[in-house]
């Protein structure tokens, strides 16, 4: 990490949406249930996808009260005005998708992979399911 700044070290960046989407695409075989799951409990609330928990990840995870093993993948729930808050560093239309319900077939998912974050919407419809990032 030399030559990188505090930031660039610890701070999430935006993972880019074509290769968020290939991201949560592959993990769907594993962790579809725990996604939908957490959909489940309430419709405000957002699936978090931690995948192969880097130290940046790690270190957002610790500060949720998480304990994450470095390389691990888990799912964990928040409420969409509790991650708008704690992801302030998101542009004001990306922290009001997240305050948003989610629709009747959709499940809101923030994406922390690969030294970054970014905002996915998976979507049924006619038996077919849509990924689709929030840019």
């Amino acid at each position: 990490m030399i030559g990188k700044s505090l930031r660039e070290r610890w701070e999430l960046g935006q993972i880019e949406p074509d290769e968020a989407a290939l991201v949560l695409k592959e993990q769907l075989a594993s962790q579809a249930k725990p996604l939908v799951e957490v959909r489940a409990q309430d419709p405000r609330m957002i699936a978090c996808l931690v995948v192969r928990a880097d130290k940046p990840a790690l270190r957002v995870c610790r500060g949720l009260g998480f304990e994450m093993k470095p390389g691990g993948t888990a799912v964990f729930g928040l409420l969409g005005t509790d991650a708008a808050g704690l992801f302030a560093q998101l542009p004001d239309h990306q922290r009001a998708w997240l305050e948003a319900a989610c629709g009747p077939r959709e499940t809101k998912v923030l994406l922390v992979a690969r030294g970054g974050l970014a905002l996915l919407s998976l979507e049924t419809s006619e038996g077919k399911l849509s990924v689709t990032a929030v840019r």
